[in-house]
């Protein structure tokens, strides 16, 4: 089971048809002692099973192998494609999770799973993945700031070797997300999504292995983070950190 595991992980898990034999016992067993949880389960299935019959969703490793093959660029189809997983994600994870007591940690979750997605979408983009480049900075840092109603600004990652490329303005649920999109030498890139909430609570760093993505997510206040790379644990660790030093 993945570090830290949550029952709503699970059944999101269980959904995509991504559980081991162990976790798929653990849940069933606990799914029949706790109804409200059962019933979220059966939501999203039915849920699931409709996005299925209207459009055939691509898996987020999918599109990650396309866009590694010599010559493929992202083209239209690939962006449609990878925009109804951003969709599914938002709908699967965050709209359907009813926020009852303890809701927050789904929020948060939710939160770090349409990160992953939108950083999957534009990680391969060659001449467009952001909106506004580094160039623009203080622009950048305004522009984002205004929509999501709260001062932020793009950290400095210079020691970790990464540069920042630029960033854009994405959704995340009924609220604004900022993105900024860094990349080494090597060409490497990670993604740092921040959206400002109603609610005031702190989460340690959770990390969490996805698609090929390692995803660092964390709370500070109203403030939920999402750092995600296809980089190990360390040095994202060191990185998110160095966030967060940056942005408290």
């Amino acid at each position: 089971m993945t570090l830290e595991t949550s029952i709503e992980e699970l059944i999101q898990r269980s959904i995509d048809g991504e559980l081991s034999q162990d976790e798929r016992d653990h849940l069933m067993r606990h799914l029949m002692s706790h109804p409200d949880d059962a019933a979220l389960h059966d939501r999203l299935q039915r849920q699931t099973a409709l996005i299925d019959q209207s459009v055939p969703v691509p898996s987020a490793a999918h599109l990650l192998a396309l866009r590694k093959r010599k010559g493929a660029g992202p083209g239209p189809i690939f962006r449609i494609a990878a925009s109804i997983v951003i969709f599914a994600v938002g709908l699967g994870a965050g709209a359907v999770l009813p926020l009852k007591p303890g809701g927050e940690e789904k929020d948060l979750t939710a939160f770090a799973l349409q990160a992953k997605a939108a950083h999957a979408l534009y990680v391969s983009e060659v001449l467009h993945p952001v909106e506004v480049a580094a160039s623009e900075k203080d622009h950048l840092q305004t522009w984002l700031s205004n929509r999501l109603g709260a001062a932020i600004i793009a950290p400095e990652l210079g020691e970790s070797g990464y540069s920042l490329i630029g960033g854009r303005l994405l959704p995340a649920g009924d609220r604004a997300s900022a993105l900024f999109m860094y990349e080494n030498e090597k060409g490497d890139r990670l993604s740092l999504l921040a959206t400002h909430g109603e609610t005031v609570q702190s989460q340690s760093f959770r990390f969490q292995q996805e698609d090929g993505f390692l995803i660092v997510y964390w709370q500070d206040g109203p403030w939920q983070y999402s750092l995600i790379g296809d980089a190990p644990r360390e040095p994202m660790g060191a990185i998110a950190h160095s966030i967060h030093g940056q942005l408290i």
